[in-house]
Parts: C-alpha cells; structure tokens; sequence
C-alpha cells in the first residue's frame, strides 16, 4: 500500500499556537502522511525531551481522525546555529536522500517548508526548485493572515490545554495549507537537455539523461525515447515490441526489405546533418547494392540470387560464372571490364550491378544516375575505409564536384526506381518523431 511522508523541520510556532495549528500539525491534519519525519535542532530537541509536545499532538490528532501517524524523529543536539543556511541545505539534502531511498513506488513525499527559521526554509525551497528529489511542497498561511507579532509563552508549554483550544479542532475550519508549484529548475534543465539531444539525434544521450528523471518523466516520452534510440540503431525488432499496444506508429515504410533499406537511408541522412560525412560515406556501399539489386529486379526482372551463390561462412552473394553465362551477364560484364584487368567472378559490387543496369535499363535518366552514384561511391569508398582523413563539405566538392545532400539527393532517386515509395514527408520522419518527443516533454513543463 503506498504510504504519504511528511519532511518537517520544527519551529516555534510547532505544534499549536495562538490557539491554532502549527504548519506541521496542520499539514497532518489535512494531508494525513503515514510517516511524519520531525527536524528538531537543539532548541526544539530540549521542548521534545522536556514534555514530548510534538508527538503528543500528532497522536492527539491521529485519535481525533481516526488515523495513525509513524513520527520519527531527527534530532541535531549540537545544532544552535540556526540561521545558518549552508548547514540546512546539505543536511535537508542527506536526510531527505535517505527517505527517498527507502520509498517504495507509489510512495509520496510532503515537504513543510512553513515550520522552522527563515535558514530552514530557504533551504527546503531552493531544494524544491533544483528539484533534486520529488516531492510536494506545502506551504500554510499564518491564521492571523498576517506576521505573527504577539509573544506567547513557549517553555511552560500545557499541550493538553493547547489542543482542547485549538480552533482547527472545529467541523469547519480552514484548510491553510497551500501547494508551492515549483517549476524546479534542475528539472527544466534535464528537460531542456534532452530536447538538445534529441534535435541532435543522440537518443542515447537523451535516454541518460531521463533515466536520472525517473519520476518525472512520462512513461509514453520514455517510451518514446527508447523507441528513437532503438530506431537510429536499426534494431527495428525492439521498435516493433516497444510500439505493442502504443499509438505510436513511426515506420513510414513498413515492407520488409524496403523497411530495413529506408530506416537505413534515414539514419544515413541524419549523418549528414550532423556533419558527420566519414561515416555518410561508409555507410553508403552497403546501402547502393542493396537499392541496385532491387532495381536490377525490378527494372531489368534480373533476381541477383539467379546469378550467384551465397558464401557459406557470410550469406553474402558471390557472382556465379556458369549462372552470368546462362543469363547472357557474364558478357557483358566483360565487355565492361575488359579495359580494366577484365572480370572476375567473386563479391558483388555495387559497380557490377551498375554495369548491368545500365545495359538492360532503357531509362535514360535511371542509368545516368546509377552511373553517378557508383562512379562516387566507387571513388570515396576506399580513400574514407583506408586513410586518416578529414571528410568536410569542401571535400566532397573538391573530389565529387557535389556535396554530401546533392549526393543523398541521388540516393533517393534510386530508392524510388527502387519501388520503395516513400512520400516527400516520410523523409522528415525523423524531425517528425522528434517532434513528437518534445510534445511529450513539454507536457512536462
């Protein structure tokens, strides 16, 4: 069963005075905590242990509501610099530390940040407000409803007497007690990080920083974030089981192969936003033979497995001789290769392909493009795989004449000849996702 606590420090006007409830005993009444943790520096400590003011008028309380408080006490003996701030921050923040450890979920904690010195309650609220732990914050107007002026005996304190004249006893007095919103600024800055994170595609990065936010982060944004994370990793199983039973659906493409060889040209697209061209250029190879064997397929009616074997050892294609020869391939392949060695039969290149296309395709454009593309793939593949290098947006113009969009551009032209038929707005898919996040944490807010 969940439990409420209740932090308090204790002050002067703890438990009961001017004939009503103290901040502490307030909040007792109108929140009812299971567990109610009493501060008591050395003044309060001597009134404790003098007549046991403070628990006598929570259980007095707890018989009047039919509610049965745990009071646990702090005591700080040595503690009579009380207007020291400093000494209240660090200590608030170790007790509080500990409490929170031993919460169990669903567990809820109060803060009174009403009761104690002005150094107590400074303290109590700049912890609110970096949000370090989380709890609800209540604050209880004076019943005066102004500074409370007159002096009232404190060392010969009558509890009993107290609480037979406390007015707050009666059927239908105020609830002083106000909840302090706020904003909690450590919150808003792990927020505000996890959208930088997120517009920059470090979903990893993202998903750290919620992880410390463990409370106060939505579970559909949580979600959401390991969703993306999943995603940009191209682990699109874990997104499949992650979407179970969501109303998210962030697949554009959602067929097989063509799935796997668009999230992919996503990922590679996000690449070059980040500037990242080396590993755009890397990650190119594997995506043009994949996009030319569908094309090969589909434009030509040539399967790629008609033509080769799989290696046992990797599943990868390997050009068959006898198959090329059947097929009438392997002469042409030949002829485009006389002038370099000739051709070899071995792993399949994205330039073979090519080859091949651009004898059987009649499409003009189709076969310059697929020309373009493994001229450059071709030419930068082995200068990014081989050397140290610094891959910028001059070197991509100084050795292709294009710059990394311009080539990306031709990609997505391959992939429509391809017969993957993404929408111009599928391939802002990624922005629209990211999107969704910061709608999911601005919530938050």
């Amino acid at each position: 069963m969940p439990e409420k606590i209740l932090f308090s420090p204790i002050g002067g006007t703890d438990p009961i005075k001017y004939f009503n409830d103290g901040s502490m005993l307030h909040i007792c009444r109108n929140y009812r905590p299971d567990v109610v943790y009493l501060y008591l520096s050395q003044e309060m400590l001597e009134y404790h242990r003098k007549d046991n003011r403070y628990v006598n008028s929570i259980e007095w309380l707890g018989d009047y509501l039919g509610h049965s408080f745990e009071v646990r006490i702090i005591e700080r003996p040595e503690l009579d610099k009380v207007h020291q701030y400093d000494i209240f921050y660090w200590d608030f923040r170790e007790e509080i530390g500990k409490i929170v450890k031993e919460m169990k979920p669903g567990d809820e904690l109060l803060l009174n940040i009403s009761s104690g010195t002005p150094a107590m309650k400074s303290a109590l609220l700049v912890m609110a407000t970096v949000a370090e732990y989380r709890f609800r914050t209540i604050q209880v107007a004076s019943p005066l409803k102004k500074m409370n002026k007159e002096y009232e005996e404190r060392d010969d304190y009558d509890g009993e007497a107290n609480w037979e004249l406390n007015e707050d006893n009666a059927e239908n007095a105020e609830n002083r007690c106000e909840e302090v919103k706020c904003q909690g600024l450590m919150r808003m800055l792990k927020i505000a990080a996890i959208k930088k994170h997120v517009l920059a595609y470090d979903y990893t990065a993202a998903l750290a920083v919620a992880s410390e936010m463990e409370y106060d982060i939505s579970e559909d944004a949580h979600a959401m974030l390991k969703i993306a994370d999943a995603r940009i990793k191209l682990n699109l199983k874990k997104v499949s089981e992650l979407m179970k039973n969501r109303s998210f659906e962030i697949f554009p493409i959602r067929e097989g192969n063509k799935q796997k060889i668009f999230e992919y040209a996503l990922v590679l697209q996000t690449k070059i936003v980040k500037e990242e061209y080396a590993d755009f250029l890397r990650g190119i190879t594997p995506l043009i033979v994949d996009v030319l064997e569908l094309i090969l397929k589909r434009v030509c009616g040539i399967k790629l497995e008609d033509c080769c074997q799989r290696d046992k050892k990797t599943g990868a294609f390997r050009w068959d001789d006898s198959r090329l020869e059947q097929l009438g391939l392997l002469k042409v392949l030949e002829a485009a290769y006389k002038k370099r060695g000739g051709f070899k039969a071995g792993v399949v290149y994205s330039s073979h392909i090519g080859m091949i296309i651009q004898k059987k395709s009649k499409d003009v454009e189709l076969n310059k493009n697929v020309a373009e593309i493994v001229e450059v793939e071709g030419k930068l593949r082995n200068v990014v795989a081989h050397e140290i290098i610094s891959v910028t947006e001059k070197w991509f113009l100084d050795e292709t004449g294009k710059n990394a969009r311009q080539i990306f551009e031709l990609i997505k032209f391959l992939i429509r000849a391809a017969g993957i038929n993404a929408k111009k707005e599928d391939w802002q898919s990624y922005d629209i996702m990211n999107n969704s996040i910061i709608a999911y944490l601005d919530e938050l807010v």
